[in-house]
C-alpha cells in the first residue's frame, strides 16, 4: 500500500527557496539600515566652479550620553559625485531622507540656477519638509558650529526653525515652498539668513535676519526689514513689537495681524490691521493713544524699509506681478514696473 504524500517535492523546494529569499532580505535590509549615515543637515555653496558640501551626522556609539555631531565635507562639480565621497568617508551610504536643514551659500543662491535643489528634488533625496536657510557667511562654518549646549550649528537650526517662536520675525521655508516661489512671477524666494556669532567663549547662532533673491540678484534684510516682510506677507501672528517715546522703552504683544496687497500701475499699497495687547510693558505717564501713534510709526517704517531694500536690486518681494496677473493685467510686464513703484501703508492698531 502507497503511503500518501503529504506535500509534492517541487513545492517544498519552492517553498524553501521562498522563505530563504525572505530570511536574507530581512537581514540585508537590517545591515542596510546599520550602515546608514543618517544626515541631519548640510551644507551647500559654489566655490570656484564646483559644489563644496557638508553634513552632519550624530554618532552615538549606542549609548545616549555620548552624542557627538560631526561633519564631513568634500567638493566636487556633480552631485552624485560628492554623496558618494561623502558615503566613503562616514563608512556608510549617506542618507539625506531624514534632513532636518539646508544651509545655502550665496553664491549658490546666486550663481547655480537651483540646478543643486532640482538635483535633490527630482530625485527626491530630501524630504518637503526639509527647512532652507542661507547663510550670511560660510554656510560649512555654520553647519559645524559646536553650541554651548552641545549641539551641531546644522542640528540646531532645523530644530529652533520647526518650533520657531514667531516675534523673531524670520519666515520659516521648507523645500516644497521654495520651489513654489521660484515659479512665481518674479521667482523671488525669502529665507531666514544665519550666522555664527560669538560672546566671550559663548558660540550661538543668530536667526535674526532674511536673504531675498531671485537667483541673480539678492538683498539681506535686516532684523526690522525682516519682522516687516512677516507683517505684510501675514506670517507674524504672535509674539511682541517695541517701541519708544520719549526715551522710555514699551512693548506690547501681538494678538491678530492681517495683511491686504493691492498693486496699480504705479502704485502699491499695504493695509495692516493688528490688535495688540498692552500687559508686556507700557511706559509710565504715556496714554493709549499715544503709544499707538509710536507703534504705527514703527510698523511703517519696517514694511516701507523691507520694500525699499529689495526694490533697489529689483526683487519683487511683496509678488506685485504675481498679484496684478490675477487681476488679467500685464503692465508688471513692462522692464520698470517695479522701478516706478511707489508704495503706500497704512497701519490700523487696536489695543485689545
Amino acid at each position: 500500500m502507497k503511503k500518501p504524500r503529504i506535500v509534492d517535492k517541487k513545492w517544498l523546494v519552492i517553498a524553501i527557496i521562498i522563505v530563504s529569499l525572505v530570511v536574507f532580505s530581512v537581514l540585508e535590509e537590517q545591515k542596510t539600515v546599520s550602515t546608514r549615515a543618517i544626515v541631519l543637515a548640510i551644507s551647500l555653496d559654489w566655490k570656484d566652479n564646483e559644489y563644496e558640501m557638508g553634513i552632519q551626522v550624530l554618532k552615538t556609539d549606542g549609548q545616549q550620553d555620548k552624542q557627538e555631531f560631526i561633519t564631513y565635507s568634500t567638493t566636487g562639480t556633480q552631485m552624485t559625485e560628492i554623496i558618494s565621497k561623502l558615503s566613503q568617508d562616514t563608512g556608510g551610504t549617506v542618507s539625506l531622507c531624514h534632513t532636518m536643514a539646508l544651509i545655502l551659500g550665496q553664491n549658490l543662491l546666486t550663481k547655480d540656477n537651483d540646478k543643486a535643489i532640482r538635483f535633490f528634488v527630482e530625485n527626491e533625496e530630501l524630504c518637503n519638509n526639509t527647512m532652507i536657510v542661507a547663510s550670511k557667511g560660510s554656510p560649512l562654518e555654520v553647519l559645524s558650529a559646536k553650541l554651548s549646549n552641545g549641539q551641531g550649528g546644522g542640528y540646531y537650526i532645523g530644530g529652533m526653525l520647526r518650533n520657531i517662536v514667531t516675534d523673531l520675525g524670520v519666515i520659516p521655508i521648507i523645500v516644497k515652498d521654495y520651489i513654489k516661489n521660484r515659479y512665481r512671477i518674479g521667482g523671488c524666494v525669502y529665507m531666514p539668513c544665519v550666522s555664527v556669532e560669538k560672546t566671550g567663549d559663548t558660540t550661538f547662532i543668530s536667526v535674526k535676519e532674511s536673504f531675498v533673491t531671485d537667483g541673480h540678484n539678492y538683498a539681506i534684510l535686516s532684523e526690522n526689514a525682516t519682522k516687516g516682510l512677516s507683517l505684510t506677507l501675514n506670517k507674524l501672528k504672535g509674539g511682541e513689537l517695541s517701541y519708544s517715546f520719549d526715551n522710555k522703552m514699551g512693548q506690547v504683544e501681538i494678538v491678530k495681524t492681517s495683511a491686504d496687497i493691492k498693486a496699480q500701475k504705479d502704485t502699491a499699497t499695504v493695509k495692516i490691521k493688528a490688535k495688540l495687547n498692552d500687559r508686556a510693558y507700557v511706559p509710565e505717564n504715556i496714554d493709549e493713544k499715544r503709544s499707538v501713534e509710536a507703534l504705527q510709526k514703527n510698523v511703517k517704517s519696517y514694511v516701507e524699509e523691507c520694500f525699499k531694500t529689495c526694490q533697489e536690486q529689483g526683487l519683487d518681494i511683496f509678488f506685485l506681478g504675481q498679484r496684478v496677473y490675477a487681476q488679467g493685467k500685464d503692465f508688471y510686464m513692462q522692464s520698470d514696473f517695479l522701478e516706478n513703484m511707489q508704495l503706500k501703508v497704512e497701519v490700523d492698531i487696536t489695543m485689545k
